[in-house]
């Protein structure tokens, strides 16, 4: 088994052996160090092993998911492959949600789920205790950096969870055999228990994605009050946070027995929870590349035309999974369902656990399905067609459980359990049928197996199969009994695998706690969100100098938000200063700002062109349109944004600016930049000092706008041979990090 040096419990969900990826903010406080970039309550990409939360975005920043490494196996991480050239891991782990990384191809999810294991591995960790004979050696750079694990460590028990992808599009399948048969003899019979169509296809239906919900819950055991925290929560057994989900009210039947005299509106009576297991699609959208060249220059090429997707291709394009809880309204969904299916019953609440578990994670735990084959046995069953027929047929052995706590008590009292093997139609085959007609199938789209039920009694999935139809009662410990959910009824899934010679993978929790239904007519005011950023600025052109300062930080801005710009294959505006070009009427027609060295950022909104000339201003447009893409040169966190600006404030009122120009040349005035190295070494110093304090100039582990306008402060100095060395020391060694930064690298100015 693969140790750690980082303490892992040894009933933890999350050991070396899992690495799920997740989306985690946490609340601030004065302990916060002022070196985050981000803001604490700001979603960030993370993993956890064992107790934490590690931040990716930081891991990212400090260098330690740079040069990965593809080979053919996907395991090796000795040195032996290509390098990934096409992967950014400052951009893809700066985003919200996972959707970036999710796009990528399975090779870089293994590369970067074998780094992250590299970098926590003990390095007197045996080789051959571990299931990747070896390959996976120790990287102990985060070991040994006690500043960064400061920053990028979090507790769990200080996490709020947050969905882990914008999910496009939602689709629930109905794949366990046994769940299809128990609910086919409630309502048609033993004889008629299976449709016609049910051993041909996997079947399913299209889910609402924008009601699925994260559960707040992880495998964390402290209550943490969270500012960051909106809606409301409910502390559980154990300690964890948990989710809410609103009895729905809609149509009922008004007899049972007799659909002829209609409905009634109401609350939902016939609550239930659902137990399933859902896995999420990543990789490049399949495409359709002909199609698409057939339609150059209309409007409709824009979105992307689906092909089916074979087998092979399906088995690499699962990300990975979570535990997912799709309430259902029993008694509504008996009225609504003929002849479409079920609709309203559905769409209110689908709660997920927020840690998704990857593919890679659990392929050691293949096995076979309850059913064993599909077809061709003496059983009966069909042999699916040719593009469903799978030489690998399987499941994945994740052994499932659901636990209700009532509100009178503080005990949660397990009712089923179950396992993922109970699935007749496998997570590839779903997949596959779903994009047989062309479907496009995108990063984040949500995939889920239908309700999990074995063949005994305690291992069904449901509170419809449980109560059969509310004909028996289930007991709880302290002596209540359940038909179906009543208000206040919390619900606890989890999901975990467990085999000898390696670590627990588990899922932590899928969470939630049953409201009461608001009763009609309600308010449900409806709050128009007026903090959208537009994002319609296109056709960027930059404007300026190639000796000015001013211009080369706003290149790095741009490079650090990702923004094409024409600039090296148009040349800008060329200003010789020691002719005064910068008084010209052609300048002028570009830049307003007369007499000054000229930097002007120049881009369309809609209809107009718009021409903005001071770069702090350029900058500040930058990171406010842009500020969910890319990297972020302004700190969110107020005391962080305040510490660059101290800096930047300083840099641009003129302080330095002397020494951009052959005007005046022989007037450097080196007291001045020697306050500059002052105030980065206060600020660092503030930080924390020692093994609190990143690399750059504020004591952050990413650069920011006061490294950017730093940069070209040195350069210029030695242009006209300040002693750089016994004057500014500290920018020197701030200018060392910097310099190998992407946002630094191929920006700087023509001179």
């Amino acid at each position: 088994m693969m140790q750690s040096w980082l303490e892992i419990p040894s009933d933890s969900d999350f050991s070396l052996a899992n690495v799920p990826f997740g989306i985690c903010s946490f609340p601030y406080s004065s302990s916060t160090p002022l070196s985050a970039t981000l803001s604490p309550c700001t979603p960030r990409c993370c993993t956890a092993i064992g107790n934490h939360a590690i931040d990716l975005h930081l891991l990212a920043e400090a260098g330690l998911l740079d040069d990965l490494v593809m080979t053919a196996s996907g395991l090796d991480e000795s040195g032996r492959g290509e390098i990934i050239n096409n992967f950014h891991p400052r951009i893809v782990f700066s985003q919200p949600t996972l959707n970036e990384f999710m796009s990528c191809e399975k090779y870089v999810w293994v590369a970067v789920r074998n780094r992250l294991i590299s970098l926590f591995l003990d390095s007197s960790s045996s080789n051959d205790d571990n299931n990747y004979s070896g390959v996976i050696s120790a990287d102990n750079r985060l070991q040994q950096n006690l500043a960064l694990q400061s920053q990028c460590m979090h507790p769990l028990s200080t996490a709020l969870y947050h969905l882990p992808a914008s999910i496009g599009d939602y689709t629930d399948f109905y794949s366990s055999r046994e769940h299809a048969t128990n609910v086919g003899i409630m309502f048609r019979g033993r004889e008629n228990a299976l449709q016609p169509n049910w051993l041909h296809l996997p079947v399913g239906y299209h889910g609402r994605s924008s009601s699925v919900f994260p559960s707040l819950a992880s495998s964390a055991t402290t209550t943490v009050e969270n500012d960051c925290c909106e809606g409301e929560v409910t502390p559980i057994a154990g300690g964890n946070r948990m989710s809410t989900v609103r009895r729905p009210c809609g149509q009922i039947q008004l007899d049972p027995l007799d659909p002829a005299k209609g409905s009634i509106y109401g609350p939902c009576k016939l609550m239930d929870f659902e137990m399933e297991v859902a896995f999420f699609v990543g990789g490049p959208t399949n495409t359709d590349n002909e199609q698409q060249q057939d339609q150059q220059g209309e409007q409709e090429q824009q979105q992307h035309r689906g092909r089916p997707l074979t087998l092979s291709e399906a088995q690499d394009r699962i990300f990975g999974y979570v535990l997912m809880n799709d309430w259902s309204a029993r008694d509504i969904q008996k009225w609504e369902y003929v002849p479409l299916g079920p609709f309203t019953s559905k769409n209110f609440a689908t709660t997920i656990s927020t840690w998704v578990v990857t593919s890679m994670a659990l392929e050691p735990f293949r096995c076979e399905t309850s059913a064993g084959v599909q077809g061709g046995g003496g059983g009966g069953d069909p042999t699916p067609l040719e593009y469903l027929k799978d030489p690998n047929y399987g499941s994945l052995d994740v052994n499932l459980s659901v636990s209700i706590q009532p509100s009178s008590t503080s005990t949660a009292t397990q009712i089923c359990s179950s396992n993922l093997k109970h699935m007749y139609w496998s997570s590839a085959q779903q997949l596959v049928h779903h994009s047989v007609t062309g479907c496009p199938m995108n990063a984040g789209d949500l995939l889920a197996s239908g309700t999990i039920s074995g063949k005994e009694q305690h291992n069904f999935g449901s509170m419809l199969e449980l109560s059969w139809r509310g004909s028996r009662e289930v007991v709880l410990d302290g002596g209540e009994v359940r038909k179906f959910l009543k208000d206040g009824d919390a619900v606890i899934m989890k999901g975990w695998c467990q085999r000898d010679g390696l670590g627990r993978v588990g899922f932590g929790q899928c969470s939630g706690k049953v409201l009461p239904a608001i009763p009609f007519p309600y308010d449900s005011p409806n709050k128009k969100d007026e903090s959208a950023v537009k994002e319609s600025y296109t056709n960027f052109k930059l404007y300026g100098c190639g000796m000015s300062s001013c211009l080369w930080t706003v290149r790095i801005a741009l490079a650090a938000k990702g923004i094409p710009y024409e600039y090296d294959t148009h040349a800008p505006i060329n200003i010789n200063l020691d002719k005064k070009s910068q008084t010209s009427d052609e300048h002028s027609s570009t830049n307003t700002m007369q007499q000054q060295v000229p930097t002007a950022l120049e881009f369309t909104d809609g209809d107009n062109v718009v021409r903005i000339t001071q770069s702090l201003a350029i900058i500040e447009l930058l990171e406010t349109a842009f500020d969910h893409r890319g990297g972020r040169l302004l700190p969110l966190d107020p005391v962080a944004r305040a510490k660059v600006k101290e800096i930047t404030e300083v840099i641009n009122s003129g302080m330095t600016q002397r020494l951009q120009y052959s005007s005046v040349l022989g007037m450097i005035d080196e007291e001045r930049l020697r306050e500059v190295e002052k105030l980065v070494a206060d600020s660092r110093s503030s930080s924390g000092g020692g093994a609190s304090v990143g690399p750059f100039a504020t004591g952050s582990f990413g650069p920011t706008l006061a490294d950017a306008c730093i940069a070209p402060q040195l350069h210029n100095a030695r242009r006209f041979g300040v002693d750089l060395e016994s004057l500014c020391p500290t920018l020197l060694e701030v200018e060392k990090k910097f310099n190998d930064h992407p946002w630094f690298q191929n920006t700087k100015s023509k001179t």
